[in-house]
């Protein structure tokens, strides 16, 4: 089997887990012996392939998904699909910002069916790969997009995370205790208001890995003036990275603040390095985490706080680590992938 991925032109240039996502789907694939190519705008056409998997519901990846169908090549899409009505108001921007934010999801909401590239795109796929059945239901509801071309393909982590070692970070950054969130800074990851919940904890340590987004240098500023006591920023660290696993495993709490996540990366791999982790209550967290951690809202520092204060308290436990390592591991999300490649060449 020949597959092509493909996803909108700017995504590599801020790696968060959408990125990492497809970089491991494709790793694993080619262990179940799948040809996966990048695809080339400049050198590729898309009948060299049996099918063609995009990655994001972006509208620049719709042109080429519509030549794909024209010339009887396969179609599937991980959408990384979420919207909340909440973001609108809850999240940084302008005022301008938040009300076409607002007026785009009362649309939606509305009229499921209203014209729009990214649906035309989500309906011109053969099958859909959602990572979550709440993602599933989501894009139904406000895309009308029918469930028979969905496909739940979870998320996974890899299991080398499990090994890492705690003393690589203590050394280069201290022996201090500190609670560690990871993900690049944009107004959707909401570090700002964990910089706010953290604030009210006397004595307590953060340490934010991630570099700001294009755009949002101001929203950045806006961190490093409210954290300038406490919190140390680390620029975004090379998923590979021994020191990133380090960080992980030295940590005495992960939190996944963002307004909603689908469901977060980073959480999977310090879970499996042996953090604690707290959860943010928007997106498909709790279909990945279960009853294994707490979760909060991303909207309230002051809950977030007593939310941490709750989680500092709390021993460690090797229950979500287990839950991960049995069901959210890359080998699964291939073998998955795969069989739902051949389900959509059959269609």
């Amino acid at each position: 089997m020949k597959v092509a991925f493909f996803t909108y032109p700017s995504a590599f240039q801020n790696v968060g887990g959408g990125e990492i996502q497809l970089l491991k789907t494709k790793e694993y694939l080619e262990k179940e012996g799948v040809r996966v190519d990048f695809f080339d705008l400049w050198r590729h056409r898309v009948e060299q392939y049996d099918l063609i998997h995009i990655f994001g519901s972006v509208k620049d990846c719709l042109g080429l998904a519509e030549v794909a169908k024209s010339r009887k090549v396969a179609v599937t899409i991980s959408p990384v699909l979420w919207s909340d009505f909440r973001r609108a108001f809850l999240a940084d921007g302008s005022l301008k910002e938040k009300s076409v934010l607002a007026l785009r999801h009362l649309v939606k909401a509305a009229c499921p069916a209203f014209p729009s590239k990214r649906r035309r795109l989500l309906l011109c796929s053969d099958l859909i790969f959602p990572n979550s059945e709440i993602e599933k239901s989501h894009i139904a509801r406000y895309f009308a997009v029918p469930k028979e071309k969905m496909r739940v393909v979870y998320n996974g982590v890899d299991a080398l995370f499990q090994d890492a070692d705690a003393s690589l970070f203590r050394k280069t950054y201290g022996e201090k205790p500190f609670i560690l969130g990871v993900g690049r800074i944009e107004p959707r990851k909401n570090q700002l208001n964990l910089i706010k919940a953290v604030k009210r904890l006397p004595d307590t340590r953060l340490v934010l890995i991630g570099s700001p987004v294009s755009g949002y240098e101001t929203y950045f500023g806006q961190c490093q003036a409210a954290g300038k006591d406490f919190t140390t920023f680390i620029p975004t660290l090379n998923h590979e990275d021994p020191l990133l696993k380090s960080a992980y495993a030295s940590c005495t709490l992960f939190v996944l603040q963002g307004w909603f996540e689908t469901p977060g990366l980073a959480a999977m791999e310090a879970a499996l390095a042996g953090a604690k982790v707290l959860a943010t209550m928007g997106g498909s967290t709790r279909e990945y985490f279960g009853t294994c951690v707490e979760y909060l809202d991303p909207s309230n520092p002051s809950s977030m706080a007593e939310k941490i204060r709750k989680s500092l308290d709390t021993p460690r436990s090797g229950e979500l680590k287990t839950r991960i390592l049995k069901n959210f591991t890359w080998d699964k999300v291939a073998r998955s992938t795969l069989s739902f490649y051949e389900e959509a060449l059959r269609r």
